[in-house]
């Protein structure tokens, strides 16, 4: 393995606090004991040369802040960043299998002290370059920001970057209307929580080693049908699968109140629109499952609205928050479900339909590395979703957490028959 040393230089250095999306990413690595290592590797067209790979890792930290930065320590036990205007980076060279190159990067602890937050190596097979590797720590973006970071990086735009970078997100972050909606935010995740009723879930019936486990349903008949529903309501697909979600939630554990986490890209917020940076942070969601779909709909729409808004906030002072909530009503109160519809801006690479009409479910891994009690990403389009899920089989059992995604193509398809009959029966009245 050989090295270029690569010299950069953009705009903007200084140092602060941690914005209040990299404090949301630091504590969850902090809590969790994990990086969350985004990127990978990718084929080069023929005649690409290591002098390119070296030029887009040159443009790449130049041009994002976030990449130049560094995360130095301090007494409170959360660091400061620093970002650089300038500095040198090494690119790996590396005669051998890019899958493997990217595998290590993904699974070597980052020096966020000493080194950068990116990894980048191109992969050559005698005297061709075939793939370039790419990592990041999950401090340099979101899925959001990614998908903006590889739409100009392929372009090599000149043109300004969009949206503040994090040094500037926590100069504002600490001015008052900021802290005034820091406060708002806490009331609304109170509020609900103390409002609700404790959800209770039963103990899991099939508690596993490994712990952890990830399951993807890929399905064409479930988008088909929001699309019935939707034109049904006169809504959005997005309100129409949430309801679906919370509905099917409920049929396999009981629990009919439900408290969601929503994961919010914030870049509807115009000084975080385009950024580079880790910018989304969880809302939460209450959803009442009761009454007709069309009702839950409905509900879905307003609550998720509201979890959107107050999905902006210091994680220190949530965290105090929710645990004064859990002191006097009991820990299962925020139930960590989490939801995140990616469909709209965040998902990073097309989704392959299933081989044949009916939906596809494999289990594609299991391990310790801990991480939330139920988590489901959604990707797609109105023709094809995956619905990639990960579930904690000491908090659902396995087999239940995949009946929740068999149970979401049930309820839609099921409201979307009564939907299409419902126009048909317009279509041939008087």
């Amino acid at each position: 393995m050989d090295a270029v040393v690569v010299p950069f230089a953009g705009e903007g250095s200084g140092s602060g606090e941690l914005s209040w999306g990299q404090l949301d990413v630091w504590l969850k690595m902090r809590r969790l004991g994990r990086s969350f290592a985004m990127g990978g590797a990718r084929p080069l067209p023929p005649g690409a040369t290591v002098e390119d790979v070296a030029g887009e890792l040159a443009y790449l930290m130049g041009r994002y802040q976030s990449m130049r930065t560094r995360f130095i320590p301090t007494a409170d036990g959360l660091p400061r960043q620093v970002v650089h205007e300038s500095g040198t980076i090494d690119l790996e060279v590396v005669d051998g299998d890019a899958e493997s190159v990217a595998q290590r990067f993904r699974t070597t602890p980052f020096d966020y002290e000493h080194g950068w937050p990116v990894r980048m190596a191109a992969v050559v097979e005698g005297d061709r370059c075939t793939h370039a590797v790419l990592v990041m720590s999950h401090l340099v973006f979101d899925g959001a920001g990614a998908v903006v970071m590889m739409a100009e990086t392929a372009a090599r735009t000149p043109l300004p970057v969009r949206g503040a970078a994090p040094l500037e997100q926590a100069r504002q972050q600490a001015l008052p209307a900021a802290r005034r909606h820091n406060q708002a935010a806490l009331r609304h995740w109170e509020t609900r929580l103390r409002e609700i009723p404790v959800p209770v879930v039963a103990p899991s019936r099939d508690v596993r080693s490994p712990r952890y486990h990830q399951g993807v349903y890929r399905t064409t008949a479930l988008p088909a049908a929001l699309l019935a529903v939707a034109e049904e309501h006169g809504t959005d697909t997005a309100a129409v699968l949430l309801a679906v979600f919370a509905t099917a939630f409920a049929a396999v554990t009981g629990v009919v109140v439900l408290p969601l986490r929503l994961m919010a890209s914030n870049r509807f917020r115009a000084e975080l629109d385009g950024s580079v940076s880790p910018v989304s942070q969880n809302g939460l969601c209450v959803l009442d499952t009761t009454g007709d779909l069309g009702t839950v709909v409905r509900r879905a729409r307003g609550a998720a609205m509201a979890a959107y808004k107050y999905a902006y906030y210091d994680r220190r002072d949530l965290e105090a928050r929710i645990a004064a909530v859990a002191a006097d009503r009991g820990a299962g109160v925020d139930l960590d479900v989490n939801y995140n519809d990616r469909r709209f801006g965040g998902s990073l690479r097309p989704v392959t339909p299933p081989a044949g009409p009916d939906g596809e479910f494999a289990w594609v891994s299991a391990h310790d590395d801990p991480q939330s009690g139920f988590f489901l990403n959604v990707d797609g389009s109105d023709e094809v979703l995956e619905l990639t899920m990960y579930v904690d089989s000491h908090f659902l059992a396995p087999s239940d957490a995949a009946r929740i995604l068999h149970e979401m193509e049930s309820v839609a398809s099921r409201a979307g028959d009564r939907a299409a009959g419902a126009v048909g029966i317009a279509a041939v009245g008087p």
